[in-house]
């Protein structure tokens, strides 16, 4: 067994400038949607709607734990992108909102921060995901049946037999679950999950999930397909029929699309 746990970083200096750096990722973020959010509500709202969320975001920071040890930038980034789409969630909410209108906004956020990342990039974090050296990591994690904590998250790798899927890895424990309990965001955790659509297809990651620890479920089911399509669904009717909705609205753009191919960048 393995364990890596989250570091109880007490020094002012250190959480000033994380708070700084996450801090100026929202406000990246949310010029990125600014257009977006102009032509739906308004531009006097849309601009009430970003100081209000900006807010939110500055009373959740402090609860977002440091996960410290091996894999802990890829869990940090996903639980400031999580801390992000809470503050979305809690500003639309305030305003008469609902979940499915904040995960909306929250797509195409994440959308927009994928069309952002270069293209050499993402052929370079597609074929590490698949490389020989992750396979003999997951391989080895499966045989020993490791389970590997990183903060509020723990996780068992899954060996592919190639055809369904190469790899894969279980959430028994998610951090992003855990903090959206911690703010009271329940009805939203099982949005949340849903932003790996974007992340898999911007990626090629050919992400299959059908079953998550937010729907209620034992576990969160991973599993990878180089070259495959993204499939994942939620057990959640209400965040089905809204991913549904968008795949349909997102069916319209033929020019919607993600290449990960390493020419032009």
């Amino acid at each position: 067994m393995s364990s890596r746990g989250t570091r109880a970083d007490s020094a002012p200096g250190k959480r000033s400038r994380r708070a700084r750096k996450s801090l100026q990722d929202f406000d990246r973020t949310a010029r990125l949607l600014r257009g977006d959010l102009t032509e739906r509500y308004g531009e006097h709202e849309a601009e009430a709607l970003v100081r209000d969320a900006r807010e939110r975001y500055l009373d959740i920071l402090p609860q977002v734990p440091w996960v410290a040890g091996r894999g802990a930038p890829v869990m940090n980034s996903f639980l400031w992108i999580t801390a992000q789409e809470l503050a979305v969630y809690q500003a639309v909410e305030a305003r008469g909102g609902d979940a499915s209108e904040a995960w909306e906004l929250c797509h195409t956020a994440i959308r927009l921060r994928m069309e952002r990342v270069p293209r050499w990039k993402r052929w370079l974090l597609n074929r590490l995901m698949f490389s020989g050296l992750v396979r003999r990591v997951i391989k080895r994690r499966a045989m020993n049946q490791e389970l590997i904590r990183a903060g509020d998250f723990e996780t068992r790798s899954v060996v592919g037999d190639g055809i369904a899927f190469d790899h894969g890895v279980d959430y028994v424990r998610c951090g992003n679950l855990e903090l959206a309990r911690k703010v009271g965001a329940d009805a939203f955790a099982p949005y949340l999950c849903m932003s790996d659509i974007a992340l898999s297809e911007g990626l090629g990651w050919g992400l299959i999930r059908t079953q998550t620890l937010a729907d209620g479920c034992s576990h969160c089911d991973f599993r990878f397909k180089q070259g495959g399509e993204t499939r994942i669904s939620s057990r959640t009717p209400e965040v089905q029929a809204t991913i549904d909705r968008i795949a349909r609205e997102e069916a319209k753009c033929p020019d919607g699309g993600f290449s990960v191919t390493p020419a032009g960048g």
